[in-house]
């Protein structure tokens, strides 16, 4: 039964939603850019609200992937 649990706990924690700001210290970049790159659909990132002004959040899973497929030419593994 803990072999459960701890899968469990490590899906949780791979799909930590992260603000701009803490995905911006994640990659390496300005928060600012994150913003930016959320806007023009560049990264995976999930809006909240309507209209111009949007709260974004990023899935650290999906981010980690995202990275992954810049870092190796385009393939995931």
């Amino acid at each position: 039964m803990t072999s459960q649990a701890d899968a469990a706990n490590a899906v949780t924690r791979a799909s930590k939603p992260l603000t701009p700001r803490d995905a911006a210290t994640f990659l390496g970049l300005d928060e600012k850019t994150i913003t930016r790159w959320c806007r023009k659909g560049y990264l995976p990132a999930h809006p909240l609200g309507e209209g111009k002004r949007k709260f974004w959040r990023l899935l650290e899973s999906e981010l980690s992937a995202f990275l992954a497929a810049q870092t190796n030419g385009g393939c995931l593994a």
